[in-house]
């Protein structure tokens, strides 16, 4: 069997391309959609803001009852690392600015005559 040539052209798709023409099809329906709602009346678009309000919400509460919470000794433990993360951060800098401020006195001193 001969080999194929494997450059592709400008006129084949990329495979991974697929995915964003999906998208690009879901945003124009979902912009003629968005089109017949513009002609609602604003009565009827307020009553719809208060279920789509409380949809959200319900959308929202039934997503945080699916995270994976960590326990408290989880919690504990990595507030332990943050705290003594930050604590090397303030050594280190507090050092250096202590060496800049010694080095600042330092040529202030001999810089006056």
């Amino acid at each position: 069997m001969a080999k194929k040539n494997k450059k592709t052209t400008v006129s084949e798709p990329l495979v991974s391309n697929a995915p964003l023409m999906d998208a690009q099809l879901s945003a124009d329906t979902n912009a003629k959609t968005s089109s017949k709602k513009s002609n609602t009346k604003k009565s009827e678009q307020k009553m719809k803001m208060g279920a789509r309000i409380r949809k959200a919400f319900k959308e929202m509460f039934s997503e945080l009852k699916k995270v994976s919470w960590p326990t408290a000794k989880k919690t504990l433990s990595m507030f332990g690392i943050v705290l003594v993360v930050v604590f090397f951060f303030l050594v280190v800098i507090s050092a250096f600015d202590y060496g800049i401020i010694n080095l600042v006195e330092l040529l202030m001193k001999n810089s006056v005559v």
